[in-house]
């Protein structure tokens, strides 16, 4: 009962272990991918987190939504979600608003979009965008809540907390798992050793299982004599003819 219960622990602990590897390099490219192409994205698909209430109830705080990237030659049709970035309090973030309207002017598109949110965006924004500024749409998938988990683990201190820590506490159970496995392979490879010495003398059964059970012990005792380092100190009288004047 005891081994099967250690079998489902390591067990468990490959699958975290699995997880929390996939996820840091998910987290890896798309911190690669926002460099390259200003939105953060795997293979195409753009997970972004809703951090205001702009398009409730279409789209919640908190919530992760996925887009995919777009060309800057792509058409655009009323009503479609789009993400572009707009600068607030000097810093570049991403928008993501609905098109209320397609508006051409000497051959350019243009697209005018608005939040969702009437009461906090009565107005559409004042910026008109172009397929050149537009670097995203709403594919129509979301997972409510998962949006702030994300930005937590893109964080410093949610990087430190999610991957790195538990990846440390890994490598140092595996660490002591190998230790013990090798000390566990030693004994039994020593007591086949002995075994086969013993079988091969010309013993009764008793002074065999003796003899055995006596070179185990020794095993033990030499073990124990290897960790046991002599403790030098110096004289309580300060007498040490090593010392340095």
């Amino acid at each position: 009962m005891k081994q099967l219960l250690k079998k489902i622990a390591n067990i468990i602990i490959d699958i975290l272990v699995v997880l929390i590897l996939i996820v840091s390099i998910l987290v890896v490219m798309l911190s690669l991918t926002s460099k390259s192409s200003g939105v953060p994205n795997i293979f195409g698909i753009a997970p972004l987190s809703v951090q205001t209430g702009s398009m409730e109830d279409t789209l919640n705080p908190g919530d992760l939504i996925f887009c995919s990237v777009t060309e800057v030659d792509e058409e655009y049709q009323q009503g479609d979600i789009v993400t572009f970035p707009i600068e607030i309090n000097g810093e570049s973030v991403l928008n993501t608003h609905r098109i209320v309207e397609v508006v051409e002017d000497d051959n350019i598109i243009y697209y005018r979009t608005q939040g969702d949110n009437e009461e906090t965006n009565p107005e559409p924004d004042k910026e008109l965008q172009t397929a050149s500024t537009i670097v995203a749409k709403y594919t129509g998938t979301k997972i409510p809540g998962l949006g702030n988990v994300l930005s937590f683990i893109r964080t410093q201190l949610g990087f430190f907390l999610c991957i790195l820590l538990p990846m440390i506490i890994f490598f140092i159970y595996e660490a002591v798992r190998v230790v013990m496995n090798l000390l566990a392979y030693n004994k039994e490879k020593a007591f086949e050793e002995a075994q086969s010495a013993v079988n091969n003398s010309e013993l009764t059964e008793e002074q065999k299982k003796q003899a055995i059970e006596e070179y185990l012990a020794s095993l033990g005792q030499q073990s124990n004599n290897a960790g046991n380092e002599p403790d030098v100190q110096t004289p309580a009288d300060g007498n040490n003819s090593n010392a340095e004047s």
